[in-house]
């Protein structure tokens, strides 16, 4: 594999913090998997409902009925993860039993009791450096430096130092990581199309990526109003105007809201939206894991512009906010792809990783898809990490690594050896990286941005953020573990997202709450 991401890559990524699993990485059909000899042990384990004594892969079958057990927290990924796991059984003959969770399921309570069953994974999965800690302190995780198999060896030597997943401190190294990964605004551009007529389409693509936010404002309120009744006009991006279309045809003909919004995942508003404002204060995730209370109020202006930017975001959804918009019925993930991949929306707030699910929804508008930043009304006394600036946030969307594979320092030496094959494996042969570049639809953490192309739009779109240097990165990974999602995200949605009208109020509101909530954690 080709060697060296960009350097602002390596930046964007210094702290390799990343968004979480259960932050939207997760396919809400996903549950448990295995090769076919281990298929009677796992193929009825429970679902992401099921509790997580019950759900664990090892609660059944033998431990003789596989040689090692790779427990998996990215569900969207769990086909062709159980494919390549066929694919390696075919070629060496060695029997892998994996797990993987679905949508909306905490994986710690499911790995927990799996690390004290008999049959404890040897391959496990974990987000970030908070997320280490536990299994650090508790002996699981293994430093890489302890490998025993010289071309793993060379796999670790070859990483890119800055993808190090080490302690909150700085120390150790202790993950492969899956991938890179991005995310924005994704619309279709056969969308844009039908809006402003396709000789239209480049252009305003472009302009979209370099509008203001208040252009960007502007924007969605014009396409609200000519949603509902079809009010055609110009609309200003970048200084440039664009006409929209006399008539609603082909698919804006369908749209029934600006964005698709899945209101009952908080991690879609409490991770990745949130993410972008404790951007402009903190420069790393590392840094975000060492702030001060003291150092949480550098957030308040960021935060007012988050609240701000949720609200026009979240009014001009699909569906409109209240009881039934955080309703994991009617409007969570899968009903929010839908949505999207049906042309009822012209964005959806998500990330590369999201190209398999709109596939299955849609296979038809994969091709045309691409990433618009997300935008949030910052002023530059907002920011205060060096050097940042609100034309480079406006601009750029955020890249990292999400996950890593971890090895499990207390199964067997035998099983560990296994494990660590089977990670060069894939992420070295050329078979291993076809499932993970293209079923998995990955950008392989190692490969160059300046060269590598790929037959997935959204990760052709993440490619040219990196190569023009416009990405930010996830510092929200450096939160206190929980706050993001259980504490931040679960009051947006149970206080604000069932209320039809915000106020300025409302905004200051939700920053203090984000603040003081923050700095509780923080105590303790």
């Amino acid at each position: 594999m080709q060697k060296g991401i960009l350097k602002t890559l390596a930046l964007a990524v210094v702290s390799l913090l990343a968004a979480s699993s259960l932050a939207g990485c997760a396919n809400s059909a996903a549950g448990s998997s295995a090769t076919p000899s281990a298929e009677a042990s796992t193929e009825d384990s429970a679902s992401a409902e099921t509790p997580a004594s019950e759900s664990t892969a090892s609660e059944s079958g033998e431990s003789g009925d596989y040689d090692f057990y790779i427990f998996n927290t990215k569900g969207e990924n769990a086909d062709a993860l159980d494919a390549a796991v066929k694919a390696y059984q075919d070629e060496t003959g060695v029997v892998i039993k994996t797990f993987s969770l679905g949508s909306g399921t905490s994986s710690e309570d499911a790995l927990r009791a799996d690390m004290n069953s008999n049959n404890k994974p040897a391959i496990f999965t974990v987000m970030n450096s908070q997320s280490l800690v536990e299994w650090v302190e508790g002996g699981f995780a293994l430093d890489l430096s302890q490998a025993t198999v010289p071309e793993f060896q060379q796999l670790v030597a070859d990483m890119d130092s800055t993808l190090n997943l080490t302690m909150t401190d700085g120390t150790g190294n202790y993950g492969i990581p899956f991938n890179v990964e991005g995310y924005g605004y994704i619309v279709d551009t056969e969308m844009i199309d039908a809006l402003f007529g396709a000789d239209n389409t480049e252009a305003v693509i472009t302009a979209l990526k370099a509008a203001t936010y208040d252009e960007f404002a502007a924007f969605v309120t014009a396409l609200s109003g000519y949603i509902a009744d079809g009010t055609a006009g110009a609309v200003t991006l970048a200084g440039q105007s664009f006409d929209l279309a006399a008539e609603k045809t082909g698919k804006a003909a369908t749209l029934e809201g600006v964005f698709a919004t899945a209101g009952a995942e908080k991690w879609t508003y409490g991770d990745h939206f949130v993410n972008v404002a404790i951007d402009a204060a903190f420069a790393t995730s590392a840094e975000a894991s060492q702030a001060t209370a003291d150092d949480l109020e550098k957030l308040r202006a960021p935060l007012l512009a988050y609240a701000k930017a949720l609200d026009l975001k979240t009014s001009n959804a699909v569906t409109g906010r209240g009881p039934e918009f955080i309703s994991s019925t009617t409007n969570g993930y899968d009903a929010s792809v839908a949505n999207f991949a049906g042309s009822k929306a012209v964005f959806i707030k998500q990330g590369n990783w999201c190209y398999t699910n709109i596939e299955k929804a849609n296979a038809d508008i994969v091709d045309t898809l691409t990433f618009i930043p997300v935008k949030m009304p910052f002023q530059q006394s907002d920011i205060s990490v060096s050097g940042l600036t609100v034309e480079h946030m406006n601009t750029s969307i955020p890249v990292f690594v999400p996950n890593y594979y971890l090895l499990n320092a207390k199964v067997s030496e035998k099983e560990l050896e296994e494990a660590q094959k089977f990670l060069v494996w894939l992420n070295t042969s050329e078979t291993g990286q076809k499932y993970v570049v293209e079923d998995m639809a990955f950008i392989h953490y190692n490969a160059d941005p300046a060269t590598i192309q790929t037959d997935n739009s959204l990760s052709n779109s993440i490619i040219s953020y990196m190569n023009t240097g416009n990405i930010i990165t996830n510092a929200y990974a450096g939160a206190p573990t929980g706050w993001a999602t259980d504490t931040f995200g679960l009051k947006i949605m149970e206080d604000y997202l069932t209320k039809a009208e915000w106020t300025e109020e409302d905004y200051a509101a939700i920053a203090d709450y984000a603040i003081t909530s923050w700095a509780e954690k923080l105590a303790g």
